[in-house]
């Protein structure tokens, strides 16, 4: 069993990213699932690549704000395709969706192959899987973790992570009355002036600030599990809003944190080695949508026997 201090620096940082990232993706992924877009979450996991690979190009280098601006840059592009589709061409709102992200993805594959950016750690295992065992935390021998030292060492997904989080309950806790009308009764809403596709776009570009948050650290496989997951396997077990949401980032948080320690501290045990963290995550918010469904399946089936005449 490792020491604290090598816990902190090995598996602290990946350990928090994916919690962080799984509880705001979960809480966005709520509203997402309920409005039937789902696919748009897809859509922005997969279209931020090229967005990326074009930041890389233009500056050369990695740092953070250039490369959210290109993945920001590639979002808007994939929304503003869909949309046209959508609106002007009459293609079906998923399939319009398929295409753009299919297209950029496959764009953004091209990209990777024929630039630098596989030799910077930008290739398609960090874009499926991302780079959490990349992040360390360098805090000194001795330090407390809660030192203004050891927290300025923290890697600055984690800070970005937090700060989205922040961000994000922010938004829900004070817009929470304008969400539930816009989501429930758009047409209310609209005479009201609530303006209900005006927050739609804001819970867009909300989502899109996650997905891009999220991406380097986590890959767009996990980032796509958790969107959906967590909020379809609380979908299944109540019918109230409040309850729905606040399940939902729970659901998110129980499984990054159990898939990350069955990928880190089960797998060994098992079977020798660790597994790739972000890919255990991924299965673990499946896995506990299958156990909710199975267990709704159940309870509508004793249901549907108790309410039978003999």
């Amino acid at each position: 069993m490792p020491a604290p201090t090598d816990f902190l620096l090995l598996d602290a940082a990946p350990l928090a990213a994916v919690v962080l990232s799984a509880t705001t993706l979960a809480l966005l992924g709520s509203f997402l699932v309920l409005q039937r877009r789902a696919m748009i979450g897809d859509a922005m996991a997969h279209s931020v690549l090229p967005g990326l690979v074009v930041a890389f190009v233009v500056t050369g280098s990695r740092a953070p704000f250039p490369m959210f601006l290109g993945a920001l840059g590639a979002a808007l592009v994939a929304s503003l395709a869909i949309s046209a589709l959508t609106r002007y061409a009459r293609v079906e709102p998923t399939a319009a969706i398929g295409v753009v992200f299919t297209t950029l993805f496959a764009l953004g594959v091209l990209l990777v192959e024929t630039t630098g950016a596989r030799n910077v750690d930008l290739d398609l295992d960090c874009v499926l899987s991302g780079q959490l065992e990349l992040l360390f935390w360098p805090i000194k021998e001795g330090a407390t973790p809660w030192s203004a030292e050891s927290l300025a060492a923290l890697p600055q997904p984690i800070v970005t992570l937090s700060l989205t989080l922040v961000a994000t309950l922010a938004a829900v806790i004070v817009g929470w009355r304008l969400l539930r009308a816009a989501l429930f009764d758009p047409q209310f809403a609209d005479t009201r002036g609530l303006r209900p596709g005006l927050v739609r776009t804001a819970l867009l570009l909300l989502t899109t600030a996650a997905v891009i948050a999220s991406f380097e650290a986590l890959g767009s496989i996990l980032v796509i599990a958790l969107l959906t997951c967590p909020p379809a396997a609380a979908r299944l077990l109540t019918q109230r809003l409040g309850s729905y949401v606040c399940l939902s980032a729970s659901f998110g948080a129980i499984a990054g944190l159990s898939g990350y320690l069955l990928a880190t501290r089960a797998a060994p045990l098992a079977i020798g080695s660790a597994v790739d963290a972000s890919g255990s995550v991924a299965a673990t918010a499946g896995a506990l949508l299958l156990i909710v469904a199975l267990r709704s399946t159940q309870s509508a089936r004793r249901r549907r026997r108790a309410a039978s005449p003999r």
